[in-house]
């Protein structure tokens, strides 16, 4: 008797995949990979609350949380030109 058993390959996704796809990780890995962001647990936590907790996110989408969350960004002001003070 033989065993015909077949390995299975995974079929190749129709959709290309891009270097930044590689690269991103769920909200439990960021969390226990803050140091790599040079953060802490709780700040990289904080900034990413609002994220389900499945979802994958690049380097660049959890340093834009990060800063903002922690106030590190500023918001250019709008000045109207048609004020006169």
């Amino acid at each position: 008797m033989s065993s015909n058993k077949r390995l299975q390959r995974p079929q190749p996704s129709s959709l290309p995949v891009t270097a930044e796809d590689l690269n991103k990780r769920s909200k439990q890995e960021w969390i226990e990979s803050a140091v790599v962001l040079k953060r802490e647990r709780f700040e990289i936590a904080g900034a990413l609350f609002d994220c389900l907790d499945d979802a994958l996110l690049s380097q660049q989408e959890v340093i834009q949380k990060v800063d903002a969350y922690l106030g590190l960004t500023t918001k250019e002001e709008t000045v109207n030109v048609d004020t006169t003070e």
